[in-house]
């Protein structure tokens, strides 16, 4: 009897469905990379403009120029954290808020730190004293309404001290102030001398000031004109009390140098 010969397994073959499914996963790759590719070398990838608002100090050539970014660079590099950082070498910007609106409008919003007072330079020139110390020249038309700093040293650090508290006095307080000047003593090394348009003379320290707004605030808004003390003890005396004293700001002289020793 003739022995049998078995048959041979045939190979399992791959489904055309199967395979066909795996070229067009591969195709559609392959065209959304085109895209992509194609996409970043067009305009839409692009800055078409740059926009810039909240300047006041700065000129808009100067922060473009810190930004070192020009209409036709990419629009997705550099990125709005390295933006915010590159804007940190301009001093007078106290915030910026970067928006990118596609496509391809770039917005930089800046806020500067607020104008605290006026000072004269080397030259007689109106320079504005900024929140943080800067010094920058006022802009044109510019109402001078705050008050002039004079006496200080740049490098004073009282001066500094001074201006962050000044940005924390209410409106009408800061419009009144006229001239402030250092008038340290050996007690207080920061002892500062201030006068108000409302005629009030105000001897008070940089560190006690912000303490003593309020107290200064009603002071000024309901009293008659006259000198305040804000050192350890606070003290007001009206100018038309004077004329009952023995001498003329006698008891004055006498309440500061009790209050300076």
């Amino acid at each position: 009897m003739a022995e049998r010969i078995p048959a041979l397994k045939r190979e399992e073959k791959i489904p055309r469905t199967r395979r066909g499914k795996r070229l067009l996963r591969l195709l559609i790759a392959l065209i959304v990379i085109v895209l992509i590719v194609l996409f970043f070398r067009s305009p839409l990838a692009e800055i078409s403009e740059i926009q810039i608002a909240g300047t006041e100090y700065l000129t808009k050539e100067e922060v473009l120029q810190q930004l070192d970014v020009t209409p036709g660079d990419s629009f997705f590099v550099p990125s709005i954290g390295q933006i915010k950082e590159r804007l940190k070498g301009l001093k007078p910007i106290e915030k910026v808020t970067i928006i990118k609106n596609f496509p391809g409008v770039l917005r930089v919003e800046v806020k500067e730190f607020p104008q605290v007072a006026v000072k004269l330079s080397a030259d007689n020139k109106v320079l504005a004293v900024l929140s943080n110390g800067l010094t920058l020249p006022i802009p044109e038309g510019r109402v001078l309404d705050k008050p002039i700093l004079s006496g200080w040293k740049p490098e004073d650090a009282n001066l500094i001290a001074l201006c962050r508290v000044l940005n924390e006095l209410p409106g009408y307080l800061l419009a009144d102030l006229s001239e402030i000047h250092p008038d340290p003593s050996v007690s207080y090394p920061n002892r500062i001398k201030m006068f108000t348009r409302s005629r009030f003379e105000v001897l008070t320290t940089v560190e006690k000031l912000k303490d003593k707004i309020p107290y200064l605030g009603d002071i000024v808004q309901n009293r008659e004109p006259g000198r305040i003390i804000m050192l350890e003890a606070d003290t007001y005396l009206p100018y038309s009390a004077e004329n009952v004293t023995d001498a003329p700001g006698g008891a004055d002289k006498v309440k500061e140098k009790d209050s300076t020793q």
